[in-house]
């Protein structure tokens, strides 16, 4: 159980630690106000990009498996995994308004969410996992679900925040914890491993 931890989190050792030195650089203000919900998305964020099959890049493939119909299969692994795909990207909802002004938007956060179910489908053609249409459509009802539960814990308490750029930053941070799966995930691992 300990490494499988380990796996999933061993990115984080080097995605945390260039995602906090973005924020001092670019978002100072609001990362020493936030810094705790941005040390737990990092994590997540990479445990997440781990467990979706986000291949190192010693091991991409174009070997594409796609499901373009939608609920076309309702065997009791396949609903499983559809409320997992739900389950996912809920923390992804819910940190986007608790971080970011512009994300407080219900339309904008579910859009993201979209946005980034599509991603990960996307990189899951370079990798021997399937692309399915059904993952996309229940990781954005996650981060709807998210965004209420996000929306929830804020309240609308925090006022004069600052939103330009605000995609951008998102786009930045997720970026990171993206290349240091494919890049270096495997080589923390080792390196601990070894140690």
């Amino acid at each position: 159980m300990t490494l499988f931890l380990l796996d999933k989190l061993a990115g984080a050792l080097v995605a945390l630690p260039v995602a906090i030195l973005f924020l001092i650089i670019f978002d100072r203000k609001r990362f020493a106000k936030k810094w705790g919900w941005v040390v737990l998305f990092v994590m997540y964020m990479n445990a997440m990009l781990v467990m979706v099959g986000v291949p190192d890049y010693k091991y991409m493939t174009w070997q594409p498996t796609i499901n373009w119909i939608p609920f076309s299969d309702f065997s009791s692994s396949n609903i499983l995994g559809m409320v997992l795909n739900i389950v996912m990207l809920i923390p992804f909802g819910a940190f986007l308004p608790i971080y970011f002004k512009k994300f407080r938007k219900l339309s904008v956060t579910v859009c993201a969410g979209a946005l980034m179910s599509f991603a990960i489908e996307v990189i899951q053609l370079f990798s021997y996992r399937a692309t399915d249409i059904d993952d996309l459509l229940m990781n954005t009802l996650g981060s709807l679900l998210g965004y209420v539960i996000g929306a929830f814990i804020i309240h609308k308490k925090i006022k004069g925040e600052e939103e330009n750029k605000d995609i951008l930053k998102l786009v930045v941070m997720i970026c990171i914890n993206v290349l240091v799966v494919i890049f270096a995930n495997s080589t923390v691992m080792c390196a601990i491993l070894d140690a």
